[in-house]
């Protein structure tokens, strides 16, 4: 490792041991890639031939394979497979950059490629450990070689390996203004593959539209953390991905935890390039996501049929909390949160409920908090209002509010009702049209970042 890296803080202190091997790159590169891979098939494959040529130069990727010792036997042998086939594929010879784990370079077609080994004898990941620690060792290592000079573009790139990238997938980045902007992250626009078998699809259908309607529900409310943290589609700049310390060691929503860290430091683009898109599949690779909601949905027919959303209801009590913290801020803290702000003469709204569950989550008590923090400056106390109201309580809050008395709709009433949708009478559509009415009221998001914004955190 560098002078410059041993200096880093996070290198020094945080990073896996693995970031060391980054020294031993050379040259200049355009792009850095991540992709975490744990039993892979033909569709990891298609995803690394989808990786076009950066505007900026050779792109490297960083494939992290993983598994642990008690990994299903199926997923040892795909292992050994993609391996294998790696090692065929290569464009010349290869580098050994390590040993222990096995970390070796492969010359591509349009750069290179690091096989950090993490699913071999010696080199498991630890018992119960999983898609968070292989992202943070592969990101680790892509904040190395930033670290040290060695890549043009200021993003270090994610992905998943069941994936297909659109050709402009790194110009969509390189367009964004530069480092110092206020932007930390961005996050490409997705599509789904469908499987050929109509129970899968059908159940992949559903599942997008929750996450599609969900977002819009929150970006309707005016929540900064409107957005899906999808760790397929997720670009970060490296002083935000150092900022918060990397991706957190965890088997599952590593991506929700780690956007919701990085949303605090700056904005969120959304990008309106071509969509990266994903494959609608089962999977058990995680105890929970995308695979294993549609395996559910698979399993259970009549869990399809009798598919729920979130009252919409749920997101105008939001929406009313929200507005409460912006009048907080503007008043310099001076606003009554238990009695002022909330409708009173709506007979929909629920204002006893509202604030039951804010009391429970101990919200008024952070916000007096956060007001007794801010020495009075509105800019400084919003920041504080969301840095503790993030995604994961507004997400609580939401859970409670259901629970506590707005109960999950059916599916197509939930999409007729909601006033952020642009369906009203048309759910008798198809789960696919719905899907793709969904997708275009999602895409004209783009316009405007998520997180922090120097716009929304100025109250002159």
């Amino acid at each position: 490792m560098t002078a410059g890296q041993r200096s880093d803080p996070y290198l020094s202190r945080h990073a896996e041991p693995e970031a060391r091997a980054a020294d031993a790159i050379e040259g200049q590169l355009g792009h850095v890639l991540v992709i975490p891979a744990y039993g892979e098939g033909h569709s990891f494959f298609d995803a690394l031939g989808s990786v076009p040529r950066g505007p900026a130069g050779d792109t490297l990727i960083v494939v992290v394979l993983n598994a642990r010792e008690d990994s299903p036997p199926a997923v040892h042998a795909a292992n050994s497979a993609a391996r294998e086939r790696l090692a065929g594929a290569a464009a010349g010879p290869r580098r050994e950059l390590s040993s222990a784990p096995p970390i070796t370079e492969l010359p591509m077609a349009h750069g290179h490629l690091v096989l950090i080994d993490r699913a071999s004898p010696g080199s498991f990941l630890p018992e119960g450990e999983g898609v968070g620690l292989a992202r943070k060792i592969g990101n680790d290592f892509a904040l190395a070689l930033h670290r040290a000079g060695k890549v043009a573009s200021n993003w270090i790139h994610n992905t998943d390996a069941d994936v297909i990238l659109p050709n402009d997938y790194f110009d969509q980045t390189m367009a964004l203004p530069g480092p110092g902007k206020g932007n930390a992250a961005a996050i490409y626009f997705f599509d789904h593959r469908f499987d050929e078998e109509p129970d899968v699809a059908e159940a992949a259908r559903l599942y997008e539209i929750s996450l599609r309607y969900y977002t819009l529900g929150l970006a309707w409310a005016g929540s900064p953390y409107a957005y899906e943290a999808m760790g397929s589609c997720i670009a970060v700049r490296p002083e935000a991905y150092a900022g918060v310390r990397g991706f957190p060691k965890k088997n599952a929503a590593e991506d929700f935890y780690f956007l919701n860290k990085v949303a605090k430091l700056g904005s969120i683009e959304r990008l309106s390039g071509a969509p990266v898109l994903l494959e609608g599949r089962i999977s058990d690779r995680v105890p929970f996501g995308t695979g294993k909601a549609v395996g559910d949905l698979v399993a259970k027919p009549r869990a399809r049929t009798g598919f729920r959303l979130y009252h919409p209801l749920v997101f105008a009590h939001l929406a009313a909390w929200l507005s409460v913290l912006e009048q907080t801020a503007r008043s310099g803290g001076r606003v009554d949160l238990a009695v002022e702000g909330l409708p009173r003469d709506n007979p929909f709204f629920q204002a006893g409920l509202l604030v039951d569950c804010l009391e429970r989550m101990g919200a008024f008590a952070a916000v007096r908090d956060a007001i007794a923090r801010s020495s009075g400056d509105s800019s400084t106390m919003w920041r504080h209002f969301h840095a503790w109201f993030d995604a994961f309580r507004t997400r609580k809050l939401i859970h409670a509010l259901r629970d506590g008395g707005l109960p999950s709709r059916g599916y197509r009433e939930a999409l007729a009702e909601a006033p952020f949708t642009a369906l009203s009478a048309a759910t008798d559509e198809d789960p696919e049209t719905l899907r793709q009415t969904l997708a275009a009221e999602e895409r004209k998001l783009s316009a405007s970042p998520a997180g922090w914004t120097e716009e929304e955190t100025s109250f002159s």
